[in-house]
């Protein structure tokens, strides 16, 4: 029997309706995309952002397959660290998806340079995915299955028509797409990393690894379609956190023969993940021009006191107020370092004299007795009103 007649869901045949719900979204997504490329970084935070969303994304594609280490313990290893002996296939995993995703945005950011999918192409992100994994990957690294293999409940296509598959599933992608002609819009290529990873599941075209595989070519096409590589790790984050109803969504598009339902799934999750990226980047800015703001406060004949001492003291004591609630001045003396350490040993007028002195400036405000920073300056939100 061919392919057909035991996988009827593998048509190359574009089985889905982009309703308009999903169009909305995806155009939620170009929107946010381009809010976020726009946001002005420094360059150390943004080298920050960077290495917290690879590693993000190395954690949650290994942890679908079952990688048990954790965000802490993958920014030990990246940053030189090793595990004990018994764990260390875990940090080869790890270290080999990180390593990939570094290589993919090096050719595509760095060097601007991308091409269509090709089944070589396809093999050498697998090479990565298996590299020195030994007996705890049961796949040649780069090569297409030799045997048929068993996936849960669900049965894969004949070995023998692995080489066949991938090759029709590259030229379909061509059919359909467009990349190479430079005419596939942002949705398109949404739209196409979402299609080409499911395929590759459903395919299974190596013997171990092809989850991670299949999601390296995701995040390939994401970024060509100009998804930010310090918003990389979210699609791979958003399945891992929805790992159920990833493989109930996987199981369903293949025994309905239509994809309509995974895409809604996964740019439902796609859209979320991008509004979520783009509140810490946006903070990341905000806290920025607030440490900014507070210099040029307290560098400025604004600030009262003759002693260098003393505009410090307040400088750093401003750094650190909390900007979440209201806090009492003894309840910040117990449970904050900074405070602790440059009040120690001044009395309690030196302190009141120093938050009304942050208070005129409004870089901190009062509601009764506590107090807190005053960050919602910089929103362009009125102080709150003081209550004696």
């Amino acid at each position: 029997m061919t392919y057909l007649q035991t996988h009827p869901h593998i048509t190359f045949e574009a089985n889905w309706v982009l309703g308009k719900d999903v169009l909305f979204m995806l155009g939620q997504c170009e929107a946010i995309i381009r809010t976020i490329s726009e946001i002005p970084l420094p360059p150390k935070e943004r080298q920050r952002l960077l290495l917290v969303s690879l590693r993000k994304g190395a954690q949650a594609t290994t942890a679908i397959e079952g990688n048990t280490l954790t965000e802490e313990e993958i920014a030990r290893i990246d940053e030189g660290e090793s595990l004990p002996p018994s764990r260390e296939y875990l940090e080869i995993e790890v270290k080999n998806i990180i390593e990939a995703l570094n290589a993919i945005r090096e050719d595509v950011i760095l060097n601007d340079r991308s091409s269509v999918i090709t089944p070589e192409l396809i093999k050498n992100f697998h090479r990565f995915v298996g590299k020195n994994l030994g007996d705890h990957f049961q796949a040649i690294p780069g090569r297409f299955r030799q045997n048929n293999v068993v996936v849960g409940t669900y049965r894969p296509p004949e070995h023998t028509e692995v080489n066949h598959l991938v090759q029709r599933l590259c030229e379909w992608m061509r059919e359909v797409f467009h990349y190479e002609e430079g005419s596939a819009d942002f949705i398109e290529q949404v739209v196409q990393a979402i299609v080409f990873h499911v395929y590759i599941a459903w395919i299974h075209p190596f013997g171990d690894g092809n989850g991670r595989t299949a999601r390296l070519v995701e995040f390939y096409l994401l970024l060509r379609a100009g998804l930010p590589d310090i918003a990389s790790h979210i699609l791979s984050n958003f399945y891992n956190n929805t790992r159920e109803e990833y493989y109930r969504q996987l199981s369903l598009a293949g025994m309905e023969g239509d994809l309509t339902k995974f895409i809604h799934y996964a740019v439902q999750g796609f859209r979320d993940g991008l509004a979520e990226a783009l509140s810490v980047f946006q903070n990341s800015v905000l806290q920025t021009a607030w440490k900014n703001y507070i210099y040029d406060a307290l560098d400025s004949k604004k600030a009262q006191g003759k002693s260098k001492t003393i505009v410090k003291r307040r400088r750093n004591i401003a750094l650190h107020f909390p900007v979440d609630r209201f806090y009492g001045a003894d309840e910040l003396l117990d449970r904050e370092p900074v405070f602790i350490k440059e009040y120690s040993g001044l009395s309690k007028v030196t302190r009141a004299r120093d938050f009304q002195e942050l208070e005129r400036l409004e870089l901190i405000i009062r509601d009764g007795n506590k107090y807190k920073g005053n960050i919602r300056i910089l929103k362009g939100m009125p102080p709150l009103r003081r209550r004696h």
